[in-house]
C-alpha cells in the first residue's frame, strides 16, 4: 500500500496531462484536469523551495503570458460585449496557473517521458478510430459518423478532430523518434496523416505539410542518422495515404475539389475554396479599421459582425439575420479585430523572446521541448485557418502545452 501510494504521488500529474488530452473530444472535460493543475499551484506555494522554483519558471512564463493576457484586458473597457471580454479575461488567469503548476510538477524528464508515451498511444488510437469509423460506418465507440465530417470521439464537434490530432503529432512523432525503431516512426506518420487526410479538414492538412517539412529536415541533421533511411518511405508513404485516402473517402475528394477551385483566381471561387470566409476577413478588417488601438473587445466578434458585415453578408443570411461569424478564422485578423494593434504588438513581442530565448537554451533543454515547441507554433501557424484563439478549447491547449515547454527548462538563469 505504501508503495502505491508513493507511486501514485509521483506519477499523479502526469496521469493528470495525459487526461486532458484524453478529455479533449468531450466538450468542457478537458477544463477538470487544467483547472486541477491552476489550483495546485496554491498548494505548491505553500513550500519555500516551490515558491523559488516558480519564481524562475515566471521568468519563461509570465512574459509569454503577459503579451496575450494585457491586450486582453485593454480590449475589455470599451469592448462591444464587456461582460463576455472581462469574464475572458479574468478567468485567462487559470491558464497562467496551470502553465506554472505543470512547470512544476512534470519538471522531471520520466515524468514528461510518461506524458509522451501514453500521448502517443492516445493519439494513435484515435486515429485508428477514424479508420474505423470511414469503413464501418461507426467508431469503435457505435459512434456514427456525422453527415458534414468524419468525426471519431469528437461526435458533434467533428470540426476539431482532424486539426487537433495533426498539431499534437509532435507528441507522437518525437516519442517514436526517440523510442521506436524507424520503421515504427514511419508507420505512425502515415496512420495520422492518413486520419488527418479523411477527417476532411484542410487545417489539418496544412498542419500536416508542416510537421513533414520539420522532420523531413531534422533527418538531415547527423544526430538522426538512424531515422535517414525513411527519408525516401515518407513521400512514398505520403502518397500511397493519400491515394487511399481519395479512393476510400468521398468526404476527402468533395474537399479537394473544394480546394482546386482555389487556382481559377476568382472571387467566388476563393470564397468557396475559403468555405466563405473571404466575408469574415473582410469584415475582420473593418473592425480593425475602425477600433484601431485595442479593437472591439475579446470574445465580443459575433456581437460587433453584426454591425460591420455587409447588409447581404451569406453568414448572416443562413442564420435568418439572428447571428454572423463567431470568429475571424484567422490567429493574425482575430488578434486585429478582437485586440487591435496593441494584440498585435504583443504577439511580436512574444515572437521576439521566445526566439531569443530559444537561442540561449542548451541543446538538451532544447530537444526536450521540442515537442512541445512544435506544437504551439503549429497551432498558432499565421497562414492556417483557426479556432477561436482566445476561445476555450484553444487557449487551453496553447497553455498546456506551454506549461510542458516550460517543464523541460531548466529555468537556472
Amino acid at each position: 500500500m505504501t508503495l502505491m501510494l508513493r507511486k501514485f504521488q509521483s506519477e499523479w500529474p502526469s496521469w493528470l496531462a495525459v487526461a486532458f488530452v484524453a478529455l479533449l473530444p468531450f466538450g468542457r472535460l478537458p477544463e477538470v484536469p487544467l483547472s486541477i493543475f491552476a489550483l495546485s499551484l496554491i498548494f505548491l506555494a505553500r513550500s519555500a523551495d516551490n515558491r523559488a522554483r516558480i519564481r524562475k519558471a515566471s521568468a519563461f512564463v509570465l512574459p509569454v503570458f503577459l503579451c496575450f493576457w494585457i491586450p486582453m484586458v485593454l480590449s475589455s473597457f470599451d469592448s462591444f460585449y464587456p461582460e463576455k471580454s472581462w469574464t475572458s479575461s479574468i478567468a485567462a488567469l487559470r491558464f497562467l496557473a496551470a502553465a506554472l503548476a505543470i512547470t512544476l510538477l512534470l519538471n522531471t524528464a520520466s515524468a514528461r517521458e510518461r506524458v509522451l508515451r501514453w500521448t502517443a498511444w492516445l493519439l494513435l488510437f484515435w486515429a485508428v478510430d477514424a479508420f474505423i469509423q470511414l469503413f464501418f460506418g461507426r467508431d469503435i465507440f457505435g459512434i456514427a459518423m456525422h453527415p458534414d465530417r468524419l468525426n471519431a470521439l469528437f461526435v458533434k464537434k467533428y470540426q476539431f478532430f482532424g486539426p487537433t490530432l495533426a498539431m499534437l503529432s509532435p507528441l507522437v512523432l518525437e516519442h517514436a523518434r526517440r523510442e521506436w525503431r524507424p520503421w515504427a516512426w514511419a508507420l505512425s506518420f502515415a496512420l495520422l496523416l492518413g486520419a488527418v487526410m479523411i477527417a476532411g479538414m484542410r487545417a489539418g492538412w496544412l498542419t500536416m505539410a508542416l510537421v513533414l517539412v520539420t522532420y523531413m529536415l531534422l533527418m538531415l541533421k547527423r544526430e538522426n542518422r538512424e531515422l535517414r533511411r525513411t527519408m525516401f518511405t515518407i513521400p512514398a508513404l505520403a502518397v500511397i495515404v493519400l491515394a487511399i485516402s481519395y479512393f476510400s473517402s468521398p468526404l476527402f475528394q468533395e474537399r479537394l475539389n473544394v480546394t482546386r477551385a482555389f487556382t481559377s483566381g476568382s472571387e467566388s471561387a476563393l470564397d468557396s475554396s475559403s468555405m466563405e470566409r473571404i466575408p469574415i476577413f473582410r469584415t475582420a478588417l473593418v473592425m480593425y479599421r475602425e477600433h484601431p488601438v485595442n479593437g472591439v473587445g475579446v470574445r465580443a466578434f459575433p456581437r460587433a459582425y453584426m454591425i460591420y458585415a455587409e447588409p447581404d453578408d451569406i453568414h448572416i443570411q443562413k442564420s435568418g439575420g439572428l447571428s454572423g461569424a463567431t470568429h475571424a478564422h484567422n490567429l493574425v485578423l482575430e488578434i486585429m479585430s478582437d485586440t487591435g494593434t496593441i494584440g498585435l504588438i504583443g504577439l511580436f513581442v512574444a515572437i521576439g523572446f521566445l526566439w531569443i530565448h530559444a537561442r540561449r537554451i542548451s541543446p538538451a533543454e532544447r530537444q526536450d521541448a521540442f515537442p512541445f515547441a512544435l506544437a504551439v507554433i503549429l497551432i498558432l501557424f499565421p497562414l492556417n485557418s483557426h479556432f477561436a484563439i482566445y476561445g476555450t478549447y484553444t487557449s487551453s491547449l496553447i497553455w498546456f502545452l506551454v506549461g510542458l515547454w516550460s517543464a523541460a527548462l531548466r529555468h537556472d538563469r
